[in-house]
């Protein structure tokens, strides 16, 4: 269930929703469809208040929601964890009696980027007392139909092909996701279906080399064509791509090929590799036929020699990053 879904259901606040969620895509989601439904605009500047983790947080929080509301019937509280923020054992007991005392005219919403263990005392308490809801980040063919609706809710179409290029350029990070979305939306008000070159001419250079000169680039590595490998590492060069960066896309799709070609002497299924290692399916599947051009032995020695320059390159052992890099390519075709 989405945020949104869950938040449309609801017939009125309850004095304390507890909401987990890994992304903070969701968790802000949560909140902006919490205080659009329940918060009166007239009444935000008096009787919504934030307390985040800080200094004397626990003190902070349960003043606020024993806090009466000035010239209004409830009083919000709204409460974010991210994911640097945590709370030890102790302070779980005294979270606990300060969410049993939240005084009848308010209203908290707990967000918190910290998964609860179901086995411990706090969650058990917690579900007596909240509206416990978790929001997982949506994976596999879930996120698909996550990109699908965040195109309809603007009124607009976009075809499988597409979808597949920004589940491969971003995975599942929604922030990202969404705000690539809306800078497509913005770009094409009037026009109905998005295509695939749409999306080219509007998200970033750098994530268009990833998903596609890089692949391009291991496939010529892969062939040991070296010529064609060191001219197209020329115009991507040329167009003013860091060499550094592409070290780093380079390592990145190295690494993926190794835990993919280990992965592939038990299984040929993308959807199975790709749950072990938490990658979606379908760079799975582009790497299941590129890993066989390399054995596992060369790919180690292909990483081994892209680590070492990442070090030469952030202390300056290069004078010129462009020309290492051409001879870091001879040597990873030579192996």
């Amino acid at each position: 269930m989405e945020p949104e879904d869950f938040i449309k259901n609801e017939k009125e606040a309850k004095k304390l929703y507890y909401i987990y969620a890994e992304n903070s895509y969701l968790r802000n989601k949560f909140k902006e469809e919490f205080i659009e439904k329940f918060v009166p605009e007239a009444v935000r500047d008096f009787n919504l208040s934030y307390v985040n983790p800080g200094d004397e947080y626990l003190k902070r929080l349960s003043n606020a929601v024993q806090t009466p509301p000035m010239g209004a019937e409830k009083r919000f509280i709204i409460s974010h964890f991210t994911e640097d923020d945590s709370i030890n054992q102790s302070e779980q007991d005294r979270l606990l009696k300060i969410f049993k005392n939240i005084d009848q005219s308010a209203s908290l919403l707990f967000l918190t980027a910290n998964k609860v263990d179901k086995r411990k005392k706090f969650y058990l308490s917690l579900k007596k007392i909240a509206e416990y809801q978790e929001f997982e980040t949506p994976r596999y063919r879930d996120l698909d139909q996550w990109i699908f609706a965040r195109f309809r809710e603007n009124n607009k179409k976009i075809d499988s092909r597409s979808v597949k290029m920004l589940e491969n350029m971003f995975s599942n990070k929604l922030e990202i996701l969404n705000s690539e979305i809306e800078k497509v939306v913005t770009r094409y008000p009037d026009k109905e279906k998005i295509s695939y070159y749409d999306l080219k001419n509007i998200i970033s250079r750098e994530k268009f080399l990833e998903d596609e000169e890089i692949f391009h680039f291991l496939d010529l590595i892969g062939d040991k064509k070296t010529d064609q490998a060191l001219l197209t590492l020329k115009e991507m060069l040329n167009k003013g791509v860091y060499p550094l960066y592409l070290l780093t896309m380079l390592k990145n799709q190295i690494e993926l090929l190794m835990q993919v070609k280990f992965y592939s002497q038990y299984t040929q299924d993308n959807y199975k590799i790709a749950k072990k290692i938490g990658k979606h399916p379908y760079p799975v599947k582009k790497s299941l036929q590129r890993c066989r051009n390399f054995t596992q032995n060369e790919l180690e020695k292909i990483l081994e020699e892209i680590l070492r320059a990442n070090y030469h390159f952030l202390t300056g052992y290069y004078p010129d990053q462009n020309t290492a890099l051409e001879m870091i390519i001879i040597k990873s075709i030579a192996y």
